[in-house]
């Protein structure tokens, strides 16, 4: 086995490319990344302040591809010294940890060459938490639904035989019944619009104007989120204007203050693979509004609107575990597929 690294050699990516569609084969659960063709081509980086360096395992013949990797830093995201995260991004592999620890040391190498002012390295991600990142790490018998983590179940176990250590855990629940969760929820709601609040949906008349407001009130909402950075409005607009367009307006619902100022969003979104599912994708209220119930209001609308149109399940999709999202459900969901980041210190030889 050898190991091959690129930059932007036209062959070499078309490869790097092609191999996911090889390596999972027939797998139903599995959903190819929309977003990877378009952030490794040249010129297209998704910050101008990324440069990653992309690996290949393949036989000596040249010929068999058995892994890929890409090492990454983005200068946007850095500790809270101002240190960037070397990243680990685009991993696929065989299972065989020859193979996967030949890739990494590797990745390890450059990122140790090239950001040697790094301390951690985090993986899987693709540049930033915008962008696809963590693996599954239970749940693989749950359908995949778009942009959620999914990998086979071994990927982790060769993370950790490599020193690496989760930081941090996710999940997606599942409502099976969503009556009892939109009773609770109903006086916030019934007390919102009684002070004026008032929901709308998307116009996609309007689309440009709309995606910019739903990139204005994301800066601000998911701030705080672990490992956050603020990307440019042309950079939202790659990852998320074709799904815009797709959408179905009711179910990306913005609510307004008093005012008529807009306060918060949701997004929701059908699940193809699984009849009468929606997935909670996105949404919260604007930090001067959290806890004042606005948060159960907005569900609670959500719900109204999924059940009208005959959903039965809904997924409150990648939550970070522990965070006050994680809890909202009232204990009325079940966690269904769980998912982690891991990082290692980039200064330990592996």
């Amino acid at each position: 086995m050898k190991i091959v690294d690129f930059d932007f050699d036209p062959d070499l990516l078309q490869r790097f490319l092609a191999f996911p569609h090889l390596h999972y084969g027939s797998d139903p659960n599995w959903l190819p990344d929309p977003d990877e063709a378009r952030l490794l081509a040249p010129a297209r980086s998704p910050s101008p302040t990324a440069r990653w360096r992309n690996f290949l395992a393949v036989e000596p013949d040249g010929e068999r591809i058995r892994g890929r990797l890409s090492a990454i830093v983005n200068a946007r995201l850095a500790d809270e010294n101002g240190r960037p995260f070397g990243q680990l991004g685009f991993f696929e592999c065989v299972d065989d940890l020859h193979t996967a620890r030949a890739l990494i040391n590797r990745a390890l190498a450059w990122l140790r060459a090239n950001a040697p002012e790094a301390q951690t390295v985090l993986g899987p991600m693709n540049f930033d938490t915008w962008h696809s990142y963590r693996w599954r790490v239970s749940g693989f018998d749950q359908p995949t639904f778009a942009r959620e983590p999914y990998n086979p179940p071994y990927y982790p176990a060769l993370l950790e035989m490599l020193d690496f250590a989760p930081i941090a855990f996710y999940v997606t629940k599942t409502v099976a019944e969503p009556a009892p969760l939109s009773a609770a929820w109903e006086q916030y709601h019934a007390r919102a619009l009684a002070q004026g609040f008032t929901f709308r949906p998307l116009n996609p008349a309007a689309l440009v104007e709309e995606m910019f407001l739903i990139y204005r009130l994301s800066l601000v909402m998911f701030q705080e989120n672990l490992f956050f950075v603020g990307i440019s409005e042309s950079e939202f607009t790659a990852l998320y204007a074709s799904a815009g367009a797709a959408l179905d307006p009711e179910l990306l619902l913005f609510i307004l203050d008093p005012a008529g100022e807009p306060a918060g969003f949701s997004f929701t979104f059908p699940d193809p693979r699984c009849r009468n599912t929606a997935n909670l994708k996105t949404g919260g209220v604007m930090p001067a509004w959290r806890g004042t119930g606005l948060g159960a209001t907005v569900a609670y609308e959500v719900y109204r609107r999924l059940v009208r149109k005959g959903f039965t399940r809904i997924n409150h999709c990648l939550m970070r575990e522990g965070n006050r999202f994680d809890q909202f459900d009232r204990g009325a969901a079940a966690v269904t597929r769980r998912y982690a980041l891991y990082s290692r210190p980039l200064n330990v030889e592996g």
